[in-house]
């Protein structure tokens, strides 16, 4: 496993707050035994925000009590940076059908998992269609 550490994508951490079984169970067990560390961006707050506004997340009312659940798991939150969007700016874009992939809050939080030399947890098929130097993968 990763000694720097794991991003985890939105809905990874929706999965393991809402509904465990979804997750892959050495990844859900990691995150409960805090075997390594795990971060969770601000990105995914933002687009959390509409989840619950949408009622696609029906455990937690409001992001404060996402908030609260990520802290209380030692989930750790990483704030953007000048050298994300850096990476960001330089950030390959896979096309899906024709159409290119602008999924701003995927992109952020491709572009902080390789400034950091973090490891991106997620299940979205896009990502592996990455291939900029030094974005590591794990999928879910």
């Amino acid at each position: 496993m990763n000694r720097k550490g794991f991003l985890l994508d939105t809905h990874i951490l929706i999965w393991y707050l809402q509904d465990k079984t979804k997750l892959n169970k050495n990844i859900a067990e990691d995150i409960d035994y805090f075997q390594y560390p795990f971060y969770v961006s601000v990105a995914s707050l933002h687009e959390i925000i509409f989840l619950i506004q949408e009622k696609k997340i029906k455990k937690y009312d409001s992001i404060s009590d996402i908030k609260n659940a990520v802290e209380e798991k030692q989930i750790h939150f990483l704030y953007i940076k000048p050298k994300h969007i850096e990476v960001l700016e330089k950030l390959s874009t896979p096309y899906i059908k024709n159409d290119p992939h602008r999924d701003q809050f995927d992109r952020i939080i491709i572009s902080q998992g390789i400034s950091e030399g973090l490891t991106v947890i997620s299940a979205d098929t896009v990502f592996p269609l990455y291939k900029d130097r030094g974005f590591k993968l794990l999928e879910n």
